[in-house]
């Protein structure tokens, strides 16, 4: 009985406590070996000590369940009094809520659009079977400053396809444009010429119907057709029927054997090298026949899909032997058969990553910026409530209870932070997919889904409890007899905590707004820069010829030329000239270039290479591109005339350095193509990018094409000068081509003017977003400010009456509290300063026209932050001149 009643009080005594689960399974053994001792020293048998042995285990367990639920529910409980207690505490104070809210939602909101398009593009995986799987094999570029990707030949891809082990599928591809005729205005339409392996290494079905096969490689065999989703519903109205019904296709009767699903596009023009041309999105697909012509162009593009088990590195290995094995058959093509193996997510969104993660670093900053004015406001506020607080430790709550109760109110402000900032997220994914670039890959797929939501979530929390702990340390840390002094150790402290954030808002946001003057110095010398062409009245579009009945080059050259005298005599238009690309338009084609004055070498940096393009007479004057020396082409540049060509700055400075290039000679491509005598030089122009570095290039009339198997000449570009608004002309136009052939598609209009506006979107998107994310921060960090400012005139009202009692004037109290604010502006400044060398250098990529540590632009922002800045200040320094001694002296 004796051991029992000890047995009864112990287990009150230990199950009385709160202790960790761990100490208590340690009372548990130490008391089971006990209680098994003392049945041993009774002499109970072993049975039956086995027995209550178990018993008194099983009770022992459930007392211990029984406490640890006690405990659950009694911290379960304590958290809802909290989160109530916090609730109504900030209902009380709805200014000071509503300010935190909306400063937290403007950083977590801003913070979640930009990741959200992060996500779209970068992070969530292509709608392909196993993507990782598919990768796209290129040759890198045999000339510097070219590039890296540089594409196949169809001779080369069906050569590699034969012999290729570590790949399951590979299909080749390339762009081209067609006439669809028969059924109502002619349309022209951009698609795709894809193997039989094309589909196969993406893993894509059809919506219904089929794709190709190896028998439409075959020639004769070619003229099917696989039409995109939206081409099916525009067109063919979405009538399932549509399989096996023909369609004209330049001439040619083509028949549908199957639609994509919706949403498929690629390739797109963003997604593969611009010199191949790939239109934005591609409404139908056709066979890739086998060539005929084993020499033919390297215009292809190829992706593959890895077999299982296969790796890149394999694959890069097969690549690489293949390519030497070509260059020791063909010793003309060493240099050119270096192997480039990109995955199809790295292919698709290319450029994209750095611009994105800028971004996203920089909203980054405006969350921190936001957090850290927050923890001002809520540092401020704890210390108002300092006396509850010590007031509940003096009645027994620990600083654990106190801390516990603040996070749960911070978390409270954070969720409401973050549940406003996803209405902005969404709010901002619609602006970025309605005015946001149309060349950023994936754009129509950025939404909300859930990992945007988790990523708010995981944002708002790590809000609440980073940035809530600092403010909750300092406003705990005060004791009892520290609160009754006129100045505590927690009130310096938190002075230099406030102090301690303000200036880090200051210099975050002078990174911020420096990044933003980068890239609006660079937008405006972009505008600024010499492009070489007037846009101007200036009125283009894209005229493609149908195959079937124009595919003799001296036949196009006639109805260029019927085109040509039809649109000039259009009344408004001034000039007229066709060209392969005009500015702006996209890149030109490239090719390798003869020159006598220079032998080619084994050296593949050596090679001479130059940009060609062909040009009608007056194409110069259209566009407005000046010529600087020579002459223009005349229409007695025929093919049986002198061969000619017209050469750019770049390309008389780099081969003729210090010479008269006119007269000089230059021949293209293969030695049996004839020379071409130098007439003319003209500025250089801007195809690409505004930003683009000049390169070599060379013009020839559109009449001497030597290179018949090109199909330059297929599709050119009219450019006209009008002498009135080119969008009133256009009826005028569609009618003259009508004139020369009710079959010619009047396709891709558009004004000069809003090519150049098309090429600045992105770097104008990236500015607009960029200056905006710096006004924020700035707003911000002049809130803050204001906020310290204010917060110590108030703390300071007894000191400040005292100095104007003792004969201070109101200019000098507010040089006293100016100097304060410009004290923690100097600082900020400083340290922002030294951290936006750093950050500029990482932008360098970003820039044109303007340096990483342009002078002007940190020199214009510092002023600016310190004029906004201190004038946040001006306010409660103007307020604490007007404070009354007598009154502030009998307040304290």
């Amino acid at each position: 009985m004796r051991l029992l009643s000890r047995l009864q009080s112990w287990l009150r005594a230990a199950f009385g406590r709160a202790r960790l689960e761990d100490e208590m399974d340690a009372e548990l053994r130490f008391h089971l070996e006990n209680f098994a001792e003392d049945l041993v020293r009774t002499d109970v048998p072993r049975a039956e000590a086995l027995r209550r042995a178990r018993l008194e285990f099983g009770a022992l367990e459930r007392a211990k369940e029984e406490c640890r639920e006690q405990r659950g529910v009694r911290l379960l409980e304590t958290l809802l009094q909290d989160l109530r207690y916090g609730v109504r505490s900030l209902r009380k104070n709805p200014g000071f809520t509503a300010v935190a809210v909306l400063t937290l939602a403007l950083g977590i909101g801003s913070t979640a659009a930009v990741f959200s398009v992060v996500n779209a593009v970068l992070l969530k995986p292509l709608p392909y079977p196993e993507p990782a799987r598919i990768v796209t094999p290129w040759w890198a570029w045999p000339v510097n400053d070219m590039g890296d990707e540089f594409p196949w030949g169809q001779r080369d891809f069906f050569a590699f396809r034969r012999q290729a082990r570590t790949f399951q599928s590979l299909g080749a591809f390339k762009s081209d444009s067609f006439i669809l005729t028969g059924s109502g205005d002619p349309l022209r339409l951009d698609g795709i010429r894809a193997s039989a392996g094309f589909f196969l290494a993406l893993g894509v079905q059809p919506l219904f119907g089929r794709t190709f096969d190896q028998e439409e490689e075959e020639p004769g065999h070619e003229l099917e057709v696989v039409v995109s989703h939206q081409l099916w519903l525009d067109r063919f109205g979405g009538d399932p029927g549509v399989l096996g019904r023909s369609i004209n296709l330049n001439g040619f009767s083509y028949s549908i054997i199957g639609v994509m699903p919706d949403g498929f596009v690629f390739p797109r023009g963003e997604e593969m090298p611009f010199i191949l041309g790939f239109p934005r999105q591609a409404q139908l697909w056709v066979p890739l026949p086998t060539p005929l012509n084993p020499a033919g162009p390297q215009d292809l593009a190829v992706v593959g899909r890895l077999k299982n088990g296969a790796s890149a590195a394999q694959a890069f290995a097969e690549l690489q032997v293949f390519g030497k094995g070509v260059e020791a058959q063909y010793p003309q093509a060493v240099g050119y058969y270096t192997p480039v193996l990109k995955p199809l997510v790295s292919q698709i969104t290319g450029d994209t990553r750095r611009p994105l993660l800028l971004l996203l670093g920089a909203v980054a900053v405006v969350l921190l910026v936001a957090c850290s004015n927050v923890a001002n406001l809520l540092l401020a506020r704890s210390l108002l409530r300092n006396k509850e607080f010590t007031l509940r430790g003096a009645l027994g709550a620990s600083r654990g209870r106190l801390l516990r109760q603040l996070l749960v109110e911070n978390l409270v402000l954070a969720l409401g932070g973050g549940l406003l900032g996803t209405l902005l997220a969404w709010a901002g994914v619609h602006f970025a997919k309605t005015f946001g670039p149309s060349n950023l890959p994936r754009l129509q797929e950025v939404n909300l889904d859930l990992r945007v939501f988790f990523f708010v979530l995981v944002a708002a929390i790590a809000t609440g409890i980073l940035f809530g702990l600092p403010p909750a340390f300092a406003a705990t840390r005060e004791s009892l007899v520290e609160s009754l002094r006129e100045r505590s150790q927690a009130a310096g402290y938190s002075a230099r905590l406030r102090n301690s954030l303000l200036v880090s808002q200051v210099a975050l946001a002078l990174v911020l707004v420096v990044a933003a003057g980068l890239l609006v110095r660079t937008f405006y010398s972009l505008l600024a820069t010499d492009a070489g062409f007037n846009p101007t009245r200036v009125f283009t579009f894209q005229l493609t010829l149908p195959s079937g009945k124009y595919s003799d080059v001296d036949v196009m050259a006639r109805l260029y030329h019927n085109v040509l005298q039809h649109l000039q005599s259009t009344p408004g238009v001034q000039h007229v000239g066709f060209a392969s690309t005009v500015p702006l338009g996209g890149a030109p084609d490239g090719t390798a270039i003869r020159i006598p004055d220079h032998p080619v070498t084994s050296a593949k940096d050596a090679a001479p290479f130059a940009n060609y393009l062909f040009a009608t007479p007056g194409y110069f004057a259209a566009v407005g591109t000046p010529l600087l020396r020579g002459r223009d082409f005349t229409d007695s540049d025929t093919q049986d005339s002198a061969h000619v060509t017209i050469i750019t700055t770049t390309m008389a400075q780099k081969y003729w350095p210090g010479q008269d290039p006119i007269g000089k000679q230059v021949g293209v491509g293969a030695v049996r193509w004839p020379l071409r005598t130098i007439v003319g030089i003209v500025a250089d122009t801007k195809h690409a990018s505004l930003s683009e570095k000049s390169s070599p290039e060379m013009y020839v009339p559109y009449t001497q094409n030597e290179i018949k198997v090109w199909p330059s000449m297929q599709t050119m570009q009219v450019a006209l000068r009008t002498t009135q608004e080119p969008a009133s002309l256009l009826s005028l136009i569609r009618q003259a081509l009508n004139s020369v052939d009710p079959d010619l598609p009047l396709a891709k209009p558009a004004t000069l003017a809003s090519l150049v506006d098309d090429s600045v979107v992105q770097p104008r998107f990236s500015m607009l977003l960029l200056a905006s994310f710096g006004a924020i921060a700035l707003l911000l960090a002049s809130i803050g400010m204001y906020g310290v400012i204010s917060y110590s005139v108030a703390r300071r009202t007894r000191e400040v009456g005292i100095r104007m009692a003792l004969g201070a004037a109101p200019l000098q109290v507010l040089r006293m509290v100016l100097g304060q604010g410009a004290r923690l502006v100097g600082v900020g400044l400083a340290i922002g300063l030294l951290a936006s060398f750093g950050v500029s250098r990482l932008m360098t990529s970003f820039l044109y026209g303007v340096r990483a540590t342009d002078p002007l632009t940190y020199a214009s922002v510092c002023l600016l932050l310190t004029f906004v800045v201190l004038l946040a200040c001006y306010l409660p320094a103007r307020r604490a001149t007007r404070v009354d001694p007598t009154i502030a002296l009998r307040e304290e």
